[in-house]
Order: C-alpha cells, then structure tokens, then sequence
C-alpha cells in the first residue's frame, strides 16, 4: 500500500511546486518593493507578508490544520524554541504560529535570488553552523533582536530529527543567549509536517493533519530556566528538563493524531 502512495506523492508534490512558486516570488517582490520606503519601527506589519506565505504554503498542501494554547502567547521580547521534523517548519511555523518572529537560515538561502533579499530586509538572520566564529556571531545577532522588542525562532535540536517521536538533544545556543539576556524561552511544539513532507524523499508530499501546540512560557524563575541561579539543576540538566517538555507535549499531541491539545 505504502508503494502505490508514492506516484500520488510525487503528482501532488509537482502540483505544489507550480501553485506555489508563484506565490513566492510574489511576495518576494513585494517585500523586496516595500521595504525601501518601509518605517523599520513596523517592520513586524511587513512580516504580514511572510505569514501570509506561510499561510497559504500550507493550505495549498490542503492539510487540516489544528491550533491550541493561542492564550499562553505572551507578545514580549524573547526566544521561541521548537521542535524541527521537516523543510515545511518554517512554513507551518510563519503561517500558524500565532505570535511574530524572526528565524535563523542557512547562509546559503539568503543567496537565493529575489528570496534571500526579502529574507534581509524582513531581518531573518543567517547562520553558518560549519563556522564555529561565525555561528558564535549569529548568536550576537539573536540577542540585538531580542534587545530591539522581537523574539527569535531557534530550532534547538540544530537539525531535522529523523525520528519525530525522539527529539535529538538539545544544542546549548539558544539557552546561552536565554541566560545571557535573561529573555523567557517560549515553547512551542509542532507536529504532521514530517508526514506531510518526509525526509526519505525530496519529491514526495502528502496532505496530512498538522497542529500546533504553545506550551507554558519558561521564564527566569522557573527552575528549568538557565538564568535562574536558585535552580539546583545544572546547565544540561535544565536543557534535558526544557526538551522532555518538549517531547512529552510531541508524543501526547501525536498519540492524538493532532486532534486534541497536550496535557503538560
């Protein structure tokens, strides 16, 4: 059965490429034209233009979509820390989170043409993790958008985990710069896009249930946060503690096939 899926994952796919690269060289454009003469103090309003992408990359795939916990967003200053199964992250991410940010890419997408300048202007941040001073760098970056009033989307397993079911460990970047700048790590947790767009393949898509989950924000007095110095827990273990958080909500939300919100 498996085996008879993969001609329709390849048609949809191909049907996917041709409704949306349009989309996305339209709205390219229309950041790349707006941005010149854009207040940068709104530059948040400008990134309607990104969701709006994201939005539709996802309905076009027709994937039923499920949103809990809008009520635990808090609209302040910070880091949003997620769980990473597929290229369609950032989609779902832009088009479903209900709360504004910025992401760190691969130094190698801002040279895309048209969309790598867009990126820029709408101030995503590159990254180049082969380059251990250069991603020390990125980091520096994170903080100076925080400090301006924005939060900041990191993936802190670093990459796609091949098994959505166990998260990779967690990398130390993204709590560094929680400790340094005392910012509150937001959690939220995603779950259907490693079926809608697998690994195992670049050329297949399939329409599958996709939900998002906002957990409880970890702020600087709970133990788990690496700037509480109260905490008895090391460094690592309040990494370990944040992603079993993580993971917990995943597997609750999973189990449910995205239906109902985890209970955490």
């Amino acid at each position: 059965m498996r085996y008879l899926l993969i001609p329709f994952g390849f048609i949809f796919y191909v049907w996917f490429l041709i409704a949306f690269l349009p989309i996305t060289v339209l709205c390219a454009f229309t950041v790349i034209l707006l941005a010149p003469v854009w207040p940068r103090k709104h530059s948040a309003k400008l990134r309607h233009v990104a969701e709006f992408w994201g939005w539709i990359g996802i309905r076009i795939t027709f994937c039923p979509v499920y949103v809990f916990g809008k009520d635990k967003v808090l609209h302040e200053p910070g880091i949003i820390i997620s769980n990473h199964q597929s290229l369609f992250d950032i989609l779902a991410g832009l088009g479903l989170y209900p709360i504004d940010f910025l992401f760190l890419s691969k130094e190698a997408v801002f040279k895309i043409p048209f969309i790598g300048l867009a990126m820029k202007k709408l101030g995503y941040i590159p990254v180049n993790r082969s380059n251990p001073r250069q991603a020390a760098r990125s980091l520096e970056v994170v903080e100076a958008r925080i400090r301006e009033n924005n939060r900041v989307l990191i993936y802190p397993e670093g990459t796609r985990s091949k098994d959505a079911r166990v998260l990779l460990p967690f990398k130390a970047g993204a709590f560094q710069v929680a400790e340094k700048g005392r910012f509150p790590i937001f959690p939220i947790v995603l779950y259907g896009t490693q079926e809608t767009r697998p690994m195992h393949s670049n050329v297949l898509l399939f329409p599958h249930r996709i939900a998002v989950q906002v957990l409880d924000p970890i702020t600087v007095d709970n133990e788990l946060h690496p700037a509480n110095t109260s905490s008895k827990l090391t460094e690592k273990e309040k990494m370990a503690g944040i992603r079993e958080v993580v993971q917990k909500a995943y597997l609750q939300l999973a189990d449910n096939k995205g239906r109902k919100p985890a209970v955490v």
